[in-house]
């Protein structure tokens, strides 16, 4: 018995994940498929000035996240948005940390946002609009 074709495009299809990241939580929507999951941060992860301060364990956090929201074989396109901490901007250390983060979670394509909260179109368009 063969899958459904609906079911085929989907396991080689890249999904659309939309990251966001605040100090107490990490929220993780595959804009493509509706699943929505949430963790709590490890407090030591964190720090008063920085949304990262230990990488090693935000990065396993939001692997984990995104395996439970994504589908299919193709290794995911993040959208990581940063929720606080980024008064003045994300600075260029900031972005790459986001960058590296989704990367290590198993992303092929990650960009980073800033500014108002997305959903449905505009969460794939923005991570094919926005540079690295």
């Amino acid at each position: 018995m063969s899958a459904t074709p609906d079911i085929e495009l989907h396991m080689f299809s890249a999904d659309a994940i939309y990251v966001q990241v605040f100090a107490d939580r990490f929220v993780a929507f595959n804009s493509d498929s509706g699943v929505r999951a949430e963790a709590q941060r490890d407090p030591a992860s964190v720090s008063p000035r920085m949304l990262i301060a230990d990488f090693a364990v935000a990065q396993e956090q939001i692997k984990a996240l995104v395996n439970t929201v994504r589908r299919g074989l193709r290794a995911p396109h993040l959208l990581m948005h940063p929720m606080e901490r980024i008064e003045g901007g994300i600075t260029q250390v900031e972005h790459r940390v986001f960058v590296e983060l989704g990367l290590g979670a198993g992303a092929s394509r990650v960009r980073v946002h800033s500014g108002e909260v997305l959903a449905g179109d505009a969460i794939r368009q923005a991570i094919q609009d926005l540079k690295d």
